[in-house]
């Protein structure tokens, strides 16, 4: 996904300053200021890292507004800040420590260093890490080439806050007469309170060699579980219940796992098929977390999964009893700003659009058509698939609990349906230049803090429409021929709507087959969803409207594109078939899912190419230590949202297990949900509420529970976009963990945005294959 916390704005200065002591020169020319007692201030150091020893610069962290642009790193005992592109305002370019909680009464002492390899000016500030950015203590410091001491001291007057951040600004017109770049360095930083006894200290934590499926296993499937081990001979396992021995063996050393970089054996406990709670695995003096066998594991993830959908809906009050917790309850969002939003500057048009309604993208409070579009196909094609495959009921009218609940239709389409209309709104009216085209996103006007509230984001934030896009209007070409197909029985004025926008925007596509969304869009509140290649959208489109159709000339289009005969499954690139910039396979499944949407035998060869795919992510598991149906691309590296690239595997397993019956590819969605739930290098469950150690401080602005007590944690069933080799946020960058295997680039920490945000287009594949695994618990067998 796209980054979504850059920084804020400064508020006012209080007039709670004690003392604004001048910069104390310090001897040396440069390079680390060493420490020394006298110039540690007396009380406890709210700073978590004060001296920069162990090498790391957390929590500290840098944070740039674009253009801005730097990196941070420890060097010589110093935290330095590295700045290539200063930014526009002083806070465009800053390093900054969260995670303070100010007393109201209480007395702070500031004491730290700082030099740079050039004179400039920094601008330290303690203050609210969000809106009002109100500031305790600034000081203007004259950063000369030898390490000063700055000093100073407030009393907090105002109430007590935890959203307190130290911060140096040091961008915009602060370095007006510094040519760039410029490395600027910081150490011995305390902020100091005679009545704070210090933080508590913590262990370091020890990961448990033996890694397992967190919540359990079904009675007659695999069961597996790993362990970390660098011997190169078979271990002895046991599985106690109640702690008593039931099974025993030995391991199967796997050696390397390269994605991971352990050492492993595979544990196989299959033979245990007696439903219990309480199993526990057990190598040497190692011993799992308590699991259970049975056939409901997923029973509930399933709903939780979906209800995700309604906890981020724009436009409606979240309430109980749908909540499931009066925590998670608040107002609408954006119900007012979102009726008339404007153009923006750029967006090639003069008018406002009602794009209200809708589901909030990520993190953030965005709105962005081509992640919206495979979220709405995903919903629709599970409806879709249980109807052909399974069975509707566990989706039935008031499964959910939705406002919707009670209308005669199906909850699952209800929810689909509220982020389908989303898409209708952003359609250009006709009589409006490119009418028919689609505008590509929505969002606020500038990056939003941390721990706002959707609709206390409305009133401070303004919002615009981007440009259109063909991919854009591509997406809603066929997301609303499905739905005209799928609601057709339901609403059939509402399935004829959908059906008119589905044509009209495919046609408006073929008279502007090229218009990309603007690379360089990602600046100001908003990632841009770039995609250069279009040729698979022109066929998804082309196959929902024909499965809807039946015209000739859509076919004419399927049957000329190379996806015709080759579904893309991400070979030479990624292993997965579909994303939100892949997208054929979405036709392609559609074409071998629905009944009669093609003639048999070419039914049938679409259905091969499900196949196919399936194949080679199945083949991904035995070359797996942690045994998923996914891996490394050419450059040995996992992607931002890599857990979304092994849940839509498991999708394609889960269609080939339909189509064929054969074990071996619901097995393999199974391990990928093992992956998924704690079986894997970090003994992560990457789903919130599920397992001893889930998911639990993703990027989200409502569910800060860590960045803000006041605001609630993620409700249960939303899944990380967890390992990214690429770590393009500060904070995961300054835990250190450049160079790190693939699995292991992880933090669940709300901050870590490029490793830890959740998204609609993950949320969704997840509801699919927990509703798929529900299902098919009890036909499950090993293979």
């Amino acid at each position: 996904m796209i980054p979504r916390h850059l920084s804020g704005r400064v508020g006012s200065l209080l007039s709670s300053a004690l003392l604004l002591c001048a910069c104390i020169p310090k001897g040396g020319s440069g390079g680390s200021a060493s420490s020394a007692e006298g110039d540690k201030p007396g009380g406890g150091n709210l700073l978590k890292n004060a001296t920069f020893e162990s090498g790391a610069a957390l929590p500290w962290t840098s944070s740039f507004s674009p253009p801005a642009n730097g990196d941070l790193v420890v060097k010589d005992g110093a935290a330095c800040l590295t700045i290539n592109e200063g930014g526009v305002n002083k806070w465009d370019a800053q390093i900054r420590h969260r995670e303070i909680v100010a007393k109201q009464g209480h007395t702070y002492t500031i004491a730290f260093k700082i030099w740079a390899d050039k004179p400039m000016v920094a601008r330290p500030k303690v203050g609210q890490a969000g809106p009002p950015y109100q500031e305790f203590w600034t000081q203007s410091v004259n950063v000369t080439t030898s390490p000063q001491l700055v000093q100073g001291g407030f009393i907090h007057q105002a109430p007590d806050d935890p959203t307190v951040e130290f911060a140096f600004h040091l961008g915009g017109n602060l370095l007006r007469d510094v040519v760039l770049p410029v490395t600027v360095c910081i150490d011995d930083v305390y902020l100091t309170d005679p009545q704070f006894a210090g933080h508590a200290e913590t262990s370091a934590s020890v990961l448990p060699a033996i890694r397992i499926n967190q919540i359990g296993y079904f009675p007659n499937a695999r069961k597996l579980g790993t362990v970390v081990s660098e011997s190169a001979e078979p271990l002895a396992w046991k599985l106690l219940l109640s702690g008593q021995e039931v099974a025993a063996g030995k391991t199967q050393p796997f050696g390397p796992d390269k994605d991971s970089g352990d050492g492993v054996h595979i544990v196989d406990f299959t033979s245990i098929k007696q439903p219990g709670v309480g199993y526990v695995l057990q190598v040497g003096e190692d011993q799992s977390s308590p699991f259970e066998i049975a056939d409901d594991l997923y029973s509930e993830l399933k709903y939780d999964a979906l209800r995700y959908f309604y906890h981020n809906r724009s436009g409606i009050e979240i309430k109980m009893p749908h909540a499931k917790g009066q925590q998670w309850t608040r107002p609408a969002g954006h119900a007012t700003s979102d009726k008339a939003v404007p153009c923006g500057e750029g967006a090639g048009c003069q008018y406002s659009l009602d794009v209200s309604g809708g589901w909030y993208d990520a993190g953030d409070h965005g709105k962005y058509v081509v992640n919206g579009g495979i979220s709405v196909w995903t919903l629709l094609n599970q409806y879709e698939r249980f109807k052909a495959q399974g069975s509707l009921a566990p989706y039935a009218d008031g499964k959910l609990d939705i406002p919707e609940s009670g209308n005669g239709v199906p909850d699952l389409l209800d929810e689909a349906r509220w982020g389908l209309e989303f898409l209708l709104k952003m359609q250009v009216p006709a009589g409006k230049p490119k009418a028919g085209m689609v505008h590509h996103k929505m969002h606020d006007t500038a990056w939003s803090a941390l721990g706002i509230a959707p609709h206390e984001a409305e009133k401070v934030m303004k919002r615009n429409l981007r440009p259109v896009s063909t991919a854009a209007t591509l997406n809603l070409a066929a997301t609303a021929a499905q739905a005209a197909r799928v609601f057709k029985e339901f609403d059939p004025a509402f399935s004829a709507k959908c059906l008119k926008a589905a044509e009209v925007a495919w046609s408006a596509a073929q008279h502007n087959p090229s218009v990309e969304a603007d690379p360089n869009d990602s600046q100001n509140g908003g990632g841009p969803y770039g995609d250069k290649n279009l040729t698979d959208e022109f066929y998804w489109a082309a196959a929902e409207l024909f499965i809807t159709t039946k015209k000739p000339a859509y076919k004419a289009e399927l049957t000329k594109s190379p996806f015709w005969t080759k579904m893309s499954t991400g070979e030479g690139a990624l292993p997965t078939a579909m994303t939100w910039a892949l997208t054929d396979a979405l036709g392609t499944i559609s074409l071998a899912l629905v009944p009669d949407a093609l003639p048999g035998p070419e039914q049938s060869a679409r259905q091969k190419q499900v196949i196919e795919a399936a194949d080679k992510y199945l083949a991904l598991v035995e070359k797996q230590g942690y045994r998923m149906p996914f891996g490394t691309g050419p450059d040995g590296k996992y992607p931002w949202g890599s857990n979304s690239f092994v849940l839509n595997n498991m999708m394609i397993l889960g269609l080939a297990y339909d189509f064929t019956k054969k074990d071996a590819y619901l097995e393999g969605v199974i391990l990928g949900m093992d992956y998924l739930l704690g079986r894997n290098a970090l003994a992560q469950s990457y789903v919130s509420g599920y397992g001893v150690n889930p998911l639990k401080n993703p990027h989200h602005r409502f569910w800060a529970h860590q960045y803000d007590p006041k605001f609630p944690p993620a409700p249960p069933g939303a899944v990380s976009g967890g390992p990214n080799s690429s770590l393009q946020d500060p904070y995961v960058r300054a835990a250190g963990l450049e160079g790190c295997k693939p699995q292991k680039c992880f933090l669940d920490h709300i901050e870590a945005w490029s490793v830890n945000e959740i998204t609609i287009n993950w949320n969704a594949p997840l509801a699919w294959v927990t509703g798929y695994l529900d299902e098919n618990a009890k036909t499950a067998q090993a293979k």
